[in-house]
Parts: C-alpha cells; sequence; structure tokens
C-alpha cells in the first residue's frame, strides 16, 4: 500500500474514532474556553453567575483558576469542568459601595487567560427631610424685663427656601416671635425672648414646633 493512502486511511480512522475530544488546552485559533457573566451590571450586594465554557470537550476534569481586580467583588479561587462536560457555573458575590465600581473578573487555564468586567452599581442614597432636633435658650433664669436668646437646631440643613419653626410660650411673661425661620443650607436659627417684670417667681415653658416634632425647654421669670 502507499505510504500517502496509509496515511489517508490513518487519519480517516482517527476522525471517525475520537470526534470533539481534546485534552489540550491551546486552540490553534481562539482561545480554548470562554468566560461570561450574567447579568454583567448588578446593584451592590447583588449576585452574578459566571459560567466558563470550553470550545471542545476535554478527556480529563479542567481546573480554572479565578481571580476579581477589586474587592467588591469575591469569587471562588477555582472552577472545576467535570472531564466529558462543556461547562461549569460559578457565583460572583459583591459588597455595598459608596460609588459605582467595575471589577474585572480572570479565568487563567495554563497559557490561556480570559477577562470580562462586572459593574457594580452603588445604592442610591435619598437624603431624609430635616426634622426639628433641639431646643435650647442662654439662660433658664431671667429677671423680669430681661431678654433671652433661643435657639432651633435641625437634624439636617434646611432645603432651599428654608423651614419656618413655630415658637410659643406657655405664659405671658415671656413674649416670643410666631415663628423663626432656618436659612436654606443652615442647621440652626436663633430667636430672642422679652419677659415682663413680675411681682412673683413665674415658672412657664418655650415650646418649638415643626410639622409632629416638638421641643420645650423650661424658663423662670424673677421680680
Amino acid at each position: 500500500m502507499p505510504v500517502r493512502l496509509l496515511f489517508l486511511i490513518c487519519g480517516l480512522v482517527t476522525m471517525v474514532f475520537l470526534p470533539g475530544c481534546d485534552d489540550s488546552l491551546t486552540a490553534p485559533s481562539a482561545a480554548p474556553f470562554e468566560l461570561m457573566l450574567s447579568p454583567a451590571t448588578i446593584p451592590a450586594g447583588a449576585t452574578s453567575e459566571g459560567t466558563v465554557t470550553l470550545r471542545v470537550r476535554r478527556r480529563i476534569d479542567v481546573r480554572i483558576n479565578l481571580s476579581s481586580s477589586d474587592a467588591v467583588a469575591s469569587v471562588p479561587s477555582t472552577v472545576v469542568v467535570p472531564s466529558g462536560t462543556m461547562s461549569a457555573a460559578f457565583t460572583v458575590m459583591t459588597r455595598l459601595v459608596a460609588a459605582d465600581t467595575i471589577a474585572r473578573i480572570t479565568a487563567i487555564a495554563g497559557d490561556a487567560r480570559q477577562e470580562t468586567a462586572l459593574q457594580v452599581i452603588a445604592p442610591v442614597v435619598v437624603a431624609r427631610p430635616a426634622t426639628l432636633d433641639a431646643l435650647t435658650l442662654d439662660a433658664s433664669v431671667v429677671r423680669g424685663g430681661q431678654g433671652v436668646q433661643g435657639t432651633v437646631r435641625l437634624t439636617s440643613a434646611a432645603t432651599a427656601g428654608g423651614l419656618s419653626v413655630s415658637i410659643r410660650s406657655s405664659n405671658s411673661a415671656a413674649i416670643v416671635p410666631p415663628a423663626v425661620v432656618v436659612p436654606s443650607g443652615a442647621l440652626t436659627a436663633t430667636f430672642s425672648i422679652s419677659t415682663r417684670p413680675v411681682n412673683l417667681d413665674t415658672q412657664l415653658e418655650i415650646t418649638a414646633a415643626y410639622s409632629d416634632q416638638t421641643r420645650t425647654v423650661p424658663l423662670r421669670v424673677t421680680p
């Protein structure tokens, strides 16, 4: 039998009896496996499923090393594609971040390397509306006819247009303005309290109110 014909027959036998199996991780024109993430964009704290898919089925287990470029995303150290199968899945865990972050997930087997990006979206922080935090006076005891300064403080800065806090006194011995406005962007505002002369010690209360929040402090007016 001519040598050329013998090689041709051997090649045909190999193609018939060994289809789709290759123990090598070297492909002539492309990487021997693909790496995919689904989804590739997720909110912080959520998970994504990664998949490595071989281009050719192997007769042995294929171990693929995994890594992440950023601690916002964590992956197992390895994933194994069992012999005779084409793919294996793994989970990418993420943690909360203050700003949107891109982590690059890398898979390596032998000299082959694949990389894909995972975008982690930071949660939207909704600013809480300002509420009334405190009411203070610069003196708790005052002689009738003298003045006192009061201060209202908010839990966060007042929004555009400012925030109006109503003021009232429980006794006419202390005269207060009907309201004080905390300017836009500010946390506090001050107001003046005037007192009338009294013949006896007079105990009263000054109250600040905004929405359903109230703050009350005592004030004593003496003769």
